[in-house]
């Protein structure tokens, strides 16, 4: 059955129909309510979702087809996350949880972008945060972001690549590794660099440890900054 019918069925108060679209557009809940890092988020995104199947106007996409409507559905959805996030999430903690459950998702990033993300998060300032959050976790593009923050895409892409050298400055300087916990946390702790260029990429030696060459680094500062 097409997208229309079945929403068009739902707000009939059918509830095969309104089943079957939420089983569509579960994954997409459950992506972004993971991203939010508190406990009823996916029971909101779930409300969100439902509410928008039972009040939306259907017979504007009488037209539309199922490509449409569903990329209708997905951008509400996104938006929402992000009203969702503003509430509960951009608050000034010490450090932020992890949950290496999002990590199961093949669509979503591998470890190393997950926790880069989050670094950031802690490390730049708010606009620079917005701008890193919308484009990396929520998928946004640089036109969209530059229209829901009310400025120029050549200046989100400013901010972008401003907020991206911050971190690597950051890594650089302090040698940081992000390395896991057993209490699913992550931290910053020095690690060997390769000093031939600016990569922040790290090295990892082959040898026991008491065979290195290079002198142990002294654990800075940034290290017991918990994200």
């Amino acid at each position: 059955m097409e997208l229309y019918a079945l929403i068009e069925a739902a707000q009939k108060e059918n509830k095969e129909s309104t089943a079957n679209i939420f089983s569509h557009f579960h994954p997409t809940i459950k992506k972004l309510s993971k991203g939010l890092h508190y406990e009823e988020a996916e029971t909101d995104m779930i409300i969100l979702f439902l509410e928008l199947i039972k009040n939306i106007n259907i017979e504007n996409f009488y037209d539309a087809d199922d490509k449409q409507i569903a990329s209708f559905i997905h951008k509400y959805l996104r938006n929402r996350s992000l009203d969702l996030f503003r509430k509960y999430e951009l608050r000034h903690t010490p450090w932020i949880e992890m949950n290496y459950d999002i990590l199961s998702d093949e669509n979503t990033p591998d470890i190393e972008s997950t926790v880069f993300i989050s670094m950031l998060l802690n490390a730049l300032i708010p606009l620079q945060r917005q701008v890193i959050l919308r484009k990396f976790i929520y998928g946004f593009s640089d036109a969209e972001i530059a229209k829901q923050l009310g400025v120029s895409r050549q200046a989100i892409n400013r901010i972008k690549n401003r907020a991206l050298d911050n971190l690597k400055k950051i890594l650089i300087k302090d040698g940081g590794e992000i390395v896991g916990r057993k209490d699913n946390r992550t931290c910053l702790q020095s690690r060997y660099m390769d000093s031939t260029n600016s990569s922040t990429n790290i090295l990892y030696s082959q040898e026991p440890r008491e065979k290195r060459s290079a002198p142990r680094r002294t654990r800075s500062k940034v290290s017991n900054h918990y994200i």
